[in-house]
């Protein structure tokens, strides 16, 4: 019987989403099941206009997850028929939001294990916050799997090399600290106030508009591989969609009004 439950889609009041891994008896790994449920969760966060910033986190102290169960990956359990966002898409690159056009920004949560392809998907968030028990690692390469997913293309282009070459070549696991100090995270904080902390950071990012958080992450990601000049010109080009937006009066009329600002999301895609 299949699993259900695998993974828990939680909407609150106040525009954020917390997605969870939901396997904690078995350090939260992916099945093709919660494969399948990470690319549901977030072409839901995609396509719901009141959900601006979402979490994805680990259920338990123990684990954010511990990769893809390499057991069933082996066997070849066949799988209930599920209608993919993609035509032939792959379950474990779509997980990293490859193909599916989310533009509002993800923040990883991450408890206790994050190996393998949860890496991957972790390194795919835009940002990463950790508890002290964490430990992130391509655990993967040990057994003559690539260090895929995006682990090995991003690490390259988020960490020096050195080090990005150690971790998917050996695949030795480093600890908080030595993520924190690589650049892997943004900040490491008690394991007891892991969600909060990263509520309170997606809230921060709720009191901007909601145009402004998805064009300027689509931005940032574009411009990442550009010359200077390409880039600057991009910016220019996504500063006009911003201005475009009523969110852009409406900030500018509060500021003058000294009121909080009421944002609606309304974008001009056309600029």
């Amino acid at each position: 019987m299949a699993e259900e439950n695998v993974v828990l889609f939680e909407k609150r009041d106040d525009h954020i989403a917390i997605i969870r891994f939901n396997r904690p008896d078995k350090r939260n790994a992916m099945n093709e099941a919660t494969r399948r449920a990470i690319v549901d969760a977030w072409v839901r966060l995609k396509d719901d206009d009141d959900l601006w910033v979402a979490i994805l986190t680990g259920a338990g102290d123990l684990s954010f997850s511990a990769g893809n169960d390499l057991r069933q990956i082996y066997q070849g359990i066949e799988e209930a028929p599920w209608q993919s966002p993609i035509r032939d898409g792959n379950t474990i690159n779509m997980a990293t939001m490859r193909g599916l056009g989310l533009r509002k920004p993800v923040i990883a949560a991450v408890n206790g294990y994050c190996l393998g392809a949860a890496f991957a998907i972790a390194l795919a968030c835009d940002i990463r916050i950790c508890s002290s028990n964490a430990t992130f690692g391509c655990t993967e390469v040990r057994y003559s799997h690539m260090a895929g997913g995006g682990q090995a293309t991003r690490l390259a282009n988020m960490i020096p090399m050195g080090p990005a070459m150690e971790l998917v070549l050996t695949g030795d696991s480093i600890d908080a600290d030595t993520a924190l100090r690589w650049g892997v995270v943004n900040r490491v904080v008690p394991q007891d106030q892991l969600l909060d902390s990263a509520i309170e950071l997606a809230q921060r990012m709720t009191r901007v508009s909601p145009v402004l958080l998805c064009e300027t992450k689509e931005f940032m990601y574009r411009a990442l591989s550009e010359p200077l000049e390409t880039a600057l010109h991009l910016e220019g080009l996504y500063y006009e969609r911003i201005r475009r937006s009523p969110d852009y009066d409406e900030g500018t009329r509060s500021f003058a009004e000294k009121r909080a600002p009421q944002f609606t999301g309304q974008a001009d895609r056309n600029a």
